[in-house]
């Protein structure tokens, strides 16, 4: 059975794809948030490796191969349009076992196949008193 603090942290990675989790407009799928790329020669070049992958369909070394020099390309992409951390408020919670939220949270984002986020260390800040929600800070992964 799946714990509580478990769920909680997957309905915190649900209100955070639902808010705040960005994609690039070049990925082939899209998160609620998305971020245009706008660098023609960047443009240019997704478009190029968009060709390739299509004529290497049903080819599979052909295929890692593109594959392999795409992620070279893409890499870049992220750390040049995404932002190193987000940090996103939702309604106020308070888990009990931080590291199973934390495994719940990061299994929803990485389950999602859009995440180019994760939780790390320190990346639930304390709640305060009176305030109306808790605040996650999430971290681009490499």
């Amino acid at each position: 059975m799946v714990g509580l603090n478990y769920q909680l942290g997957k309905l915190a990675g649900e209100i955070i794809y639902e808010k705040y989790l960005p994609t690039l407009s070049t990925d082939m799928m899209h998160s609620p948030t998305v971020i245009e790329v706008t660098d023609e020669d960047d443009l240019a070049e997704q478009d190029r490796f968009r060709k390739l992958f299509d004529s290497a369909l049903g080819k599979e070394s052909e295929f890692g191969k593109i594959h392999a020099q795409w992620l070279k390309f893409y890499k870049p992409l992220e750390k040049k349009y995404l932002p190193e951390t987000l940090e996103c408020r939702i309604e106020k919670i308070e888990p009990t076992d931080l590291d199973e939220f934390k495994k719940g949270l990061n299994d929803y984002l990485w389950n999602t196949d859009l995440s180019h986020y994760m939780a790390g260390d320190g990346f639930f800040l304390p709640n305060i008193e009176y305030a109306w929600c808790s605040t996650i800070v999430l971290s681009r992964t490499e």
